[in-house]
Order: C-alpha cells, then structure tokens, then sequence
C-alpha cells in the first residue's frame, strides 16, 4: 500500500506518476493546487490552508473529501504533518511530490524527513521533474535510465564499505566521510547499477539535467 503525498513545492509533470501504483492522495496545504493537474482527487487534504486558494480549498471540500486543519503556528511542517498522517493509518510506503522547490529550508527538511521515517521503517521517496531521491542502507538496484546520474550523500557521519558495480566511476569497499563529494554524478553503465554500503546511510538522488 503505498501512499502519495502532494506539497506546495514546484509543479510536476504528470508523467512523474503515471506508472505509480497509488492507494491513497493526500493534499498538504498547497498541493492541493497541484493535483487537479495531476489527473488526481485526492482522498485527504490537510494543513492550515495559507498558501491555496480559498476558491480551490473551497470546491475540494465541497466533494465532501475529508479535510483535516492545523492553526498556521504550529510546531511542525504541513509535509511531516501529512506525512504522520500516512504512518498513522499504515502506510509504511509514501512518496512526496511537491516536496522540492525555490524554497530550499523546506527542500533540505524534507530530504532529512527521509531519514527520520526511515529509523521507523517508512519508505519514503521523493519525486520531481528531475529528480528520484531516496535512502540507502545495505544494498539497493537502480536501472539503467538515460541521461541520468546518480549521486550518494552520506547522512551518516561515515559510510563504510560502499561497493558501486555497474557504474562508470565503479567504487570498492571504499569508506566516505559525510561532506565528501565524491560519489557525486556517476552513470550507470551496465542495465542496472547495484549499491552496496556494510555500514552507515546515504540519500540516493537519480537525477536529470
């Protein structure tokens, strides 16, 4: 079961999700102006509603779509907000779409969002029209896909033993210090691209130009 979850972060195309298999929508604050777009109704909007428009917010409830709402000053992102929602009914698969932009703050806490979900056993990706961000443990398989690259950002203060096999740049139980950038930008050479670490984490990014 997995769960997609819309921000108010830049639009997306809806190529992004057409080969997705949703269960469930749910609309954080602005998002909500994003998904009609989408070719989605969602089954869920929340958030304290300041960045959508009062007509939209508007027309989405009047489909009686359940709608849940938080004060504007509150202690927590309208993002992890939806997405202790998600958790909260089950999901243990989520994606963000919407969740990165111009606002680089609320792009950086949700990619950390990644990690602190993941200590609990959430999946969480992000998508957008350039990028697949997730999280790597032990050992993760990316195909092969055309003009892409793939970058590893260590979250922990180390990784250790990372192993790259079918990539240009190929690593070897190598150790990398959080800050290093040098498994940033390789290629997948072979079909597929297979990753490795024996200990520590890192965000994954499968991005475009």
């Amino acid at each position: 079961m997995t769960a997609l979850i819309v921000g108010n972060g830049s639009d997306i195309d809806k190529s992004c999700i057409k080969n997705l298999n949703i269960d469930y929508v749910i609309c954080a604050d602005g998002g909500l102006e994003k998904v009609k777009n989408l070719g989605l109704v969602p089954d869920l909007i929340l958030g304290d509603f300041d960045s959508v428009d009062k007509s939209v917010l508007e027309y989405y409830k009047s489909l009686n779509i359940e709608t849940v709402a938080f004060p504007p000053e509150k202690d927590y992102t309208d993002m992890e907000l939806a997405i202790d929602q998600a958790v909260e009914m089950g999901f243990r698969d989520i994606i963000l779409a919407g969740a990165t932009g111009t606002r680089l703050d609320h792009s950086v806490a949700n990619m950390l969002l990644i990690e602190k979900y993941h200590k609990i056993d959430v999946n969480i990706q992000i998508i957008d029209n350039n990028n697949f961000i997730q999280i790597v443990k032990d050992t993760m398989t990316i195909p092969f896909r055309k003009n892409y690259y793939v970058s590893l950002i260590p979250l922990s203060e180390s990784i250790e033993g990372l192993t790259l096999e079918g990539f240009k740049y190929p690593l070897n139980n190598v150790n990398v210090e959080r800050g290093s950038t040098l498994c940033v930008s390789n290629e997948i050479s072979e079909d597929a691209g297979v990753i490795r670490l024996k200990k520590g984490s890192a965000l994954v990014f499968i991005s475009k130009d």
